[in-house]
């Protein structure tokens, strides 16, 4: 009787090898699972990335209802007519209160630098809507830290350093150097300085001095319009992603700036990567397609960088940016949000660009 029960008791149980059998088809399903899982994950991240920018569409066009112009607090004061820079500021602060945001535009003082005393708490403050959940940053805040030599260049006098707010997307200037060269010998027409964005190019801290004048007091000066975009709201892009540029990026890898030859990219005037930044805007031009060098055949997700001071990066940007696979998202003048192909030819991406060349849409996107 004991020994017929024991013998049912062994009956019930798994082998060693049943065991390894099992062990090894749940790994098969989680294996088979797992890439289906990550890609539902970034289809959200994606759709949410997509939501920012319709809310950022929204508030411009809102702030446009208001003021009767697109850009956003464009504002530079000079201590003379020669310079330095006391104050510029950039396009998403006048956005604060058409986002909810109006406790912290509220704290802002945008008749002083972002860096200022004053503005110290207002600009850390971590805004969702400006940042991309697919950007894989640690933190929402960057620690900016651009010494005076650098700051120089951009007409500022001492250290800029303070914590600021993330932000993912940037504005254009307009499109320039190679990658310009290569849309125009690929059947685009070159009209000059026309190539604008619909921001135009004199914003943030891009000023001429020989107007500085025009420039000093007040808290605007009102600017390009929606009437200004003759290429058609539909076919021109307001605002575009270059994301986490508290990191230089190239083809999807964190690249040590330092072995291209530039110098440290979180916080040199590569970066502009905090909402409150006057540097957050952009020229294009494109980038080798390792991303290493600006100034190529590459205008979407080769490089993340917004200006380059060094060897292997020079001159203006490089390409637009996101970690989205295969392209990124750009928001139109319309308030619609496109996502466009990394591989777009480049005179329908210089079209996208510009708002007043007569270039129309040159191609599908």
């Amino acid at each position: 009787m004991h020994t017929a029960l024991s013998n049912r008791r062994r009956a019930r149980g798994f082998t060693l090898i049943e065991l390894l059998v099992v062990i090894a088809i749940i790994a098969v399903l989680i294996a088979l699972l797992l890439p289906a899982v990550q890609q539902a994950r970034e289809a959200a991240r994606r759709t949410q990335c997509r939501n920012n920018m319709k809310q950022i569409g929204i508030a411009f066009h809102n702030y446009h209802d208001v003021y009767n112009t697109w850009m956003t607090f464009k504002m530079a004061v000079f201590a003379t007519s020669s310079g330095p820079l006391v104050n510029a500021q950039g396009w998403s602060a006048g956005l604060l209160p058409y986002l909810d945001q109006a406790n912290v535009y509220n704290q802002y003082n945008t008749k002083v630098v972002p860096w200022d005393a004053s503005n110290l708490a207002a600009v850390k403050t971590v805004i969702p809507v400006f940042m991309c959940p697919t950007s894989p940053r640690g933190t929402g805040q960057i620690n900016v830290n651009i010494p005076a030599a650098l700051a120089a260049t951009a007409l500022w006098t001492g250290d800029i350093i303070y914590q600021g707010g993330a932000c993912d997307y940037t504005v254009v200037n307009k499109s320039v150097g190679n990658y310009r060269s290569i849309a125009v010998a690929n059947g685009y027409f070159q009209k000059g300085n026309r190539n604008e964005g619909p921001l135009g190019e004199g914003q943030g801290t891009e000023f001429n001095l020989a107007n500085a004048t025009a420039f000093t007091g007040g808290d605007r000066v009102m600017s390009t319009s929606i009437r200004d975009v003759r290429d058609g709201t539909s076919n021109t892009m307001l605002c575009e992603e270059l994301a986490n540029r508290e990191q230089f990026y190239a083809k999807g890898r964190p690249v040590n700036s330092a072995a291209v030859g530039d110098t440290p990219w979180s916080s040199m005037m590569g970066g502009g990567g905090t909402w409150d930044s006057p540097f957050n805007n952009f020229r294009h031009q494109g980038t080798t397609y390792d991303g290493l060098t600006n100034s190529g055949p590459c205008g979407i997700n080769c490089n993340n960088s917004r200006i380059g001071t060094g060897n292997g990066l020079t001159g203006s940007g490089g390409s637009f940016y996101s970690f989205h696979i295969g392209g990124m998202q750009a928001l139109m003048c319309d308030g619609s949000v496109r996502f466009l192909n990394e591989n777009i030819a480049a005179p329908t991406l210089v079209s996208l660009m510009s708002r007043d060349e007569g270039d129309g849409p040159l191609g599908e996107f």
